[in-house]
């Protein structure tokens, strides 16, 4: 026993040993990342913006360079009985370093490749001829290399006009998966729309084989039949925006990143998270058209407003066609008086009032005592149109009941109240003449 309690603890010393050997030897490697990062970094910086000589750059790298003679001091003072140790750790240490250098080194010769280093990605609209980007022409933008796709017209067309191609206020863009990444990015400055009005869903092509998928939301879709067009972005091949909303401004003209929202009834519409319509992307069948809402604020939020505004209501129009009355039920007729009768006393004490109501049971339900068994009472239910101070409709589900005499009789029906917790379509507003 002693003997091998003796071994577990030369194991356990072994491991936290090289626990703590492996913890300073990451400490260093860290301490050599940095360097070396600083050193082609700065090398990088020089070749792009050409503002160093290359003695200047040589200089440079020489008082950054964490040496080989500097490294082997280090592991000397780590591990100074240990030679066959420091010979591991500065093995390492150099596949680390070379690791690194080639991932940078990379990343250099990406960016000396040809290419034109622009600082800002400029408007298409506000910029003349000689400043706008060329197609298929690389851009360097942040250390980050595009290229410009060229324009892509499908030739689209549908009943609605929807579908066509489509300048942009501003370039969109596609960035590269990462940093290292040996393609570039794409810069577009339009894109081509194909709609199927019968299915309501949409592709934006950006190239034959770049495209974004959308389609409008269901509750739209009659405000869509109309030419009131709001549809939705969703995932796909383009450039890097997801689920933006999108609304048709006019006839060949869009709106993208239309994000409202209804306040209320008196405040109407606002732009959601306090948003201003000069920071969304217009675009449109004919480039003049941009001008005409490209940051001209009051002309592009009363639009947008009014549109919206028109889409609520019909979408609302819309859900309460949809809300119907239930079928009367088999009690109805013995007690729609007693229900009648309490429901105009329970609404004449509130500014609502009942137009429409019935019973809906076919058959009293019992409720029994949970432990004894013995009955309690027996409750019915019934659907009533009840119509706010308002003037909205609301359907609504009241409760009839009658308590346990016992013997096996129960007492007179009553009105027990409005049901809170009945399911759809109960709760819903309605048309006040619902059927």
């Amino acid at each position: 026993m002693k003997k091998y309690t003796t071994l577990l603890c030369l194991f356990f010393a072994s491991f936290l040993f090289h626990q703590t050997a492996n913890a300073q030897f990451g400490s260093m490697l860290k301490k050599a990342k940095q360097k070396i990062t600083k050193k082609v970094e700065e090398k990088a910086s020089s070749a792009i913006e050409e503002s160093t000589t290359s003695s200047n750059t040589s200089s440079t790298s020489n008082a950054n360079e964490y040496s080989d003679e500097e490294f082997k001091k280090e592991l000397a003072k780590k591990y100074p009985n240990d030679k066959e140790k420091q010979d591991f750790y500065f093995k390492k240490y150099k596949e680390y370093q070379q690791k690194q250098a080639a991932e940078k080194e990379a990343l250099l010769a990406k960016e000396k490749s040809k290419g034109k280093v622009v600082s800002e990605i400029p408007s298409p609209i506000e910029s003349s001829e000689e400043n706008k980007f060329k197609d298929n022409q690389i851009y360097v933008l942040n250390r980050t290399k595009f290229k410009k796709i060229p324009a892509y017209n499908g030739g689209f067309s549908d009943k609605m006009e929807l579908s066509g191609y489509y300048h942009l206020s501003q370039y969109f863009v596609r960035n590269p998966s990462s940093h290292f990444d040996s393609n570039p990015g794409d810069i577009y400055e339009g894109f081509s729309i194909e709609y199927n009005p019968v299915t309501y869903q949409l592709n934006a092509f950006f190239s034959p084989e770049q495209k974004r998928y959308g389609v409008v939301p269901e509750h739209y879709r009659k405000s869509a039949d109309k030419g009131n067009i709001q549809f939705q972005f969703g995932m796909g091949g383009g450039p890097e925006w997801t689920n933006a909303n999108v609304l048709l401004l006019e006839p060949g003209v869009l709106l993208i990143g239309a994000e409202v929202y209804h306040k209320n009834d008196n405040e109407g519409h606002k732009w959601m998270n306090n948003a201003q319509p000069k920071q969304f992307v217009i675009a449109a069948k004919d480039p003049e058209k941009i001008k005409k809402y490209y940051k001209n604020v009051q002309l592009t939020e009363q639009t947008t407003f009014s549109l919206f505004e028109e889409l609520r209501n019909d979408s609302e129009r819309d859900a309460l066609a949809k809300v119907k009355m239930p079928a009367k039920g088999n009690l109805n007729s013995s007690l729609i008086g007693i229900a009648t009768k309490g429901l105009t006393a329970y609404y004449s004490k509130t500014s609502m009032k009942n137009l429409k109501q019935y019973v809906t049971s076919n058959r009293w339900s019992i409720v029994k005592h949970k432990v004894s068994g013995i009955p309690l009472y027996q409750w019915a239910v019934g659907a009533v149109v009840q119509k706010n101070s308002d003037g909205q409709c609301m359907l609504q589900q009241f409760i009839l009941r009658r308590d346990y005499r016992g013997g096996g009789n129960y007492g007179e029906a009553y009105f027990n109240g409005i049901s809170r917790t009945g399911g759809a379509p109960y709760g819903a507003y309605c048309k006040c003449d619902i059927k």
